[in-house]
Formats: C-alpha cells, structure tokens, sequence
C-alpha cells in the first residue's frame, strides 16, 4: 500500500510523490532500472493506470527516462549549457551545486603527425579522462594541448604534475598559469556509443551519445585547446534562445545577397 496517503490527493499523485522521495533518498540511483509497472502495482496496491500516471508525472519532471523495450530508468540530473558562454566542465558542475572530479584514462605526449589525426597542426599533450559527477561516469574528454603551451603550465608536466589529482581541473590550471582563452568554436552532434564508450560510462548497448567537438583559441588566435567529449545522451541539454526574422527581412537579405553575386 502507498503509505501515508493523503484523501484529498489522487492515488496517481501520492504514488509519484513516493517514487520521488525514494529517488531522492537514493533507494534508486541515477541509471537504475525501475520496478516494472506490474511490480509496482503489487508493492503498493494501485491499478496499472495509477501507475502510468505516475510514472507520467516523473517522466515530465525529468527524473525518469523511458527506453523503448528495455524500461523505465531513473534519469542522470543533466548539466545545462547556455550558447555564449564558455565554461570548464569542473566550472559548470560546481555552478549546479555538485561535485566534479576526473579519473585519468591516458595521458601522452604527441608527434605533429599523431596530433593532426585530431585537427591539431602541431606536437601536443594528450589527456584522456573521464569526468564524474556527484561519482557517477558522465562523460569521455580526449583533450589536446599544444606542446607549447603545456610544457609551461607545471600542473600538466613535469615533477608537479597534478593531472591524476580527483579534482584536477583543465581550465583552472590555464588560469593559474596566466592563460586567458577569448573564444572557442564549438559543434554537437549525436550517435551511438561504441562497446569501449559504453563500458566506461556504466552503460548498456545500445546508447545514444552527444558528441561535442572544440576549438578554443587565446587573443592571438592561437590554438590553446581542442576537445573531444563524448556525453550520455541525457546527461547534457544545450539551451538557446533562436530569434525569427521576419519574412520579408530575410526575403531582402537573400535577394541582396543574390544582386551582389550577381554584380560580382
């Protein structure tokens, strides 16, 4: 039976109030399987209506994500990202009240020829991690750093290494290193992970990731950072504001557009 009901509340909202306390509680973690519905109609002695209906309400509230023949999981809090605003992982973490930490996965030093299979145009220091929030595995980073720059941040090489620590950050290191970055090019895209992205992040096959490629770049418009982060899916969610022109303002920028291609 839900204990403690409340007569003036409907079975279906006292039912999610209940799975949302024991969520919060921790008597289900983050990416644990739900009790199928059948189940939780003889724990708590409700009809399967009731519990769709509450299930409903958490799946709205985000604290349950629904996989297409598998079940019902309680969903990983996502970290918000806003357009414009370039943050660290560790910064954006800690900006939500949880806690970053890292585990090193590898770490080398690489050849021009090794660094341009990334997009870097010179020798680098790889950093592969992976980053955890509140513990749990939240993403894959593969970071690279041009040798000229990580030789003279002592928190990347050499006998005061700090790259292993937990609570290493990446961007706190350039910052106590003087190195400012004015600006990064950044692009998403989504796929299925791979049998090694899975097994790193705790997760079954199959699994969508989101994929965030960037390029970040000093005053100079010299190279300071490129990164490869492989997310879970519904561990990140990219929030932006999109103006609509107006028809006939875009309609006149196209055919400007299309008079000076046809001056030119």
């Amino acid at each position: 039976m839900i204990p403690g009901r409340k007569a003036l509340k409907p079975r279906y909202a006292v039912l999610a109030e209940t799975l949302r306390d024991g969520i919060r509680a921790g008597r289900w973690q983050p990416g644990d399987l739900l009790p199928s519905e059948a189940m939780l109609c003889e724990q708590f002695g409700v009809s399967r209506g009731t519990v769709v209906k509450a299930i409903g309400v958490l799946l709205a509230e985000g604290l349950l994500q629904r996989r297409q023949g598998v079940g019902t999981f309680v969903a990983r809090p996502a970290l918000h990202r806003s357009p414009g605003y370039l943050l660290g992982f560790s910064e954006t973490v800690r900006s939500q009240g949880r806690l970053p930490t890292h585990r090193l996965l590898q770490q080398r030093q690489l050849s021009r020829e090794e660094a341009m299979q990334y997009g870097c145009d010179e020798p680098a220091l790889l950093l592969e991690r992976a980053r955890l929030v509140d513990g749990l595995p939240w993403a894959l980073h593969t970071a690279l750093i041009p040798l000229r720059i990580a030789r003279s941040i002592s928190a990347l090489l050499g006998p005061e290494s700090e790259v292993e620590c937990a609570d290493f950050s990446l961007y706190a290191s350039f910052a106590a290193a003087g190195l400012e970055i004015e600006h990064a090019d950044e692009t998403i895209n989504v796929r299925l992970a791979t049998e090694r992205e899975a097994r790193q992040l705790g997760v079954e096959l199959p699994a969508a990731v989101m994929l965030v490629h960037r390029r970040s770049f000093d005053h100079s418009a010299r190279l300071v950072e490129l990164i490869e982060a492989v997310y879970l899916q519904d561990c990140y969610t990219y929030d932006a504001r999109l103006v609509r022109s107006s028809p006939l303002a875009a309609l006149h920028g196209h055919n400007a557009a299309k008079t000076v291609r046809e001056a030119s």
